[in-house]
């Protein structure tokens, strides 16, 4: 567990997305607390929340592919080979510029540089758990929790059932809304993801 530990948060990616947590708690502490601050938090979790679902079906998998297609070639790799850590997680070309935009915005939105940082900060503290939850569905760790092991096999459906569905990393929930998340019954296996005989991230069947 160590080694994987070591290999998650090590990671630039990883490392960049802390930094700016550090960046964007510390820059709401040490400005004035505002009433909205801890709905602001909350705000950005659940702005998180369904970004998850939406890039990964509608810019990963779907039509805005062709809008950002060096992300779809990306994921395309991912699926192609799981395993690769290059693959795995979030590139900074993209964590980076969307970071500082994000900031901006809501500050602008908000005027308020305090209820920025304090959207950003839940918005990259549920970022981190989105990262660590990819990381630990193709890594062979067993989550502690009952929900981490269901979310683990839940995701590796995606990968090894059927690549038009189950798109819910941290959750089901808009799976549900939307239809992406039938009985595996009803849906024909065809996926992009091989099955290596050596992989111990998991089964999802």
């Amino acid at each position: 567990m160590k080694a994987y530990l070591k290999e998650f948060w090590t990671d630039k990616r990883v490392m960049f997305i802390s930094l700016m947590f550090i960046i964007y708690s510390c820059s709401a502490l040490f400005t004035p607390y505002e009433p909205w601050s801890w709905t602001a938090v909350i705000g950005g979790v659940v702005f998180f929340f369904f970004l998850e679902y939406f890039v990964h079906r509608f810019v990963l998998h779907g039509f805005f592919a062709k809008i950002m297609p060096k992300a779809h070639v990306g994921h395309d790799a991912h699926h192609h080979d799981p395993l690769n850590m290059t693959f795995l997680l979030t590139p900074n070309q993209y964590n980076v510029p969307y970071h500082f935009l994000l900031w901006v915005v809501f500050s602008l939105a908000f005027w308020s540089f305090h209820l920025g940082s304090s959207v950003m900060a839940g918005f990259t503290a549920y970022h981190l758990y989105y990262e660590w939850s990819h990381f630990v569905s193709h890594r062979p760790i067993q989550p502690i929790t009952p929900w981490g092991k269901w979310m683990k096999k839940f995701h590796l459906l995606h990968h090894y059932k059927n690549d038009k569905h189950w798109f819910g990393v941290t959750h089901p929930v808009l799976d549900s809304v939307f239809g992406t998340d039938p009985s595996q019954n009803e849906i024909e296996k065809t996926v992009t993801t091989p099955v290596k005989k050596d992989s111990k991230q998991g089964n999802a069947n």
